[in-house]
């Protein structure tokens, strides 16, 4: 994807925000709060195979437990078809409006939408021109990490129990097991990025 198309991607997140915000509250049953890009498009203009190349993490008003790293809240299959970014090339995470967006992988994060002021021209502008970097906030200190992780960890172990037991009470009934399996995979994997981030600054905080 070239440079200048995945930041123009951007820009179709705000859209899709927006027309999902759109719809009546008996069918979205979450609204979009911000959007926020991390990863490659904060660095220096260049083109990329990466199918991960367009990251953000759209922030929305749920708690935190029902925006576990990696994971799906309810209705979150529908928001992404409401919202055109389901076919879209962008990696979306659902992150909670309760809590800070970023974390160890979300990684000093840029705010380019919000629900009450919109799009920011200006900083699309900036990252267009490859100089994401002077948008980021500084970086935190371990122990603002160590914190964060923790706070992380504790609702993305929440939202395990939820979908193991949701998993296991559906396991032997007629149901759409592969969606089930994802959903059960994708709170594990967001569990374990967690877990070995929090490894890495020292002391098990699940034993905690």
């Amino acid at each position: 994807m070239k440079w200048t198309t995945a930041v123009s991607k951007l820009a179709d997140v705000a859209q899709g925000c927006e027309h999902a915000n759109s719809l009546p509250a008996e069918l979205n049953l979450f609204r979009a709060e911000e959007a926020w890009v991390f990863g490659a498009l904060l660095g220096l203009q260049q083109d990329s195979e990466d199918p991960a190349f367009v990251r953000v993490a759209v922030v929305v008003d749920l708690p935190e437990d029902e925006c576990a790293l990696f994971s799906r809240p309810q209705a979150g299959e529908f928001w992404l078809n409401a919202s055109g970014l389901a076919k879209s090339p962008v990696q979306v995470l659902f992150r909670s409006a309760q809590a800070p967006v970023w974390n160890h992988l979300v990684e000093r994060p840029v705010r380019f939408w919000a629900r009450e002021e919109g799009l920011d021209h200006e900083a699309l502008l900036q990252l267009r021109n490859g100089d994401g970097e002077a948008l980021r906030p500084e970086a935190p200190t371990d122990g603002e990490l160590r914190e964060r992780l923790d706070r992380d960890l504790r609702a993305s172990l929440e939202a395990l129990r939820r979908t193991t037991t949701d998993y296991d009470g559906k396991r032997w009934a007629r149901a759409n097991h592969k969606k089930l399996g994802d959903a059960l995979a994708d709170v594990a994997l967001g569990l374990l990025s967690l877990q070995d981030a929090r490894d890495a600054l020292g002391a098990n905080s699940l034993d905690a």
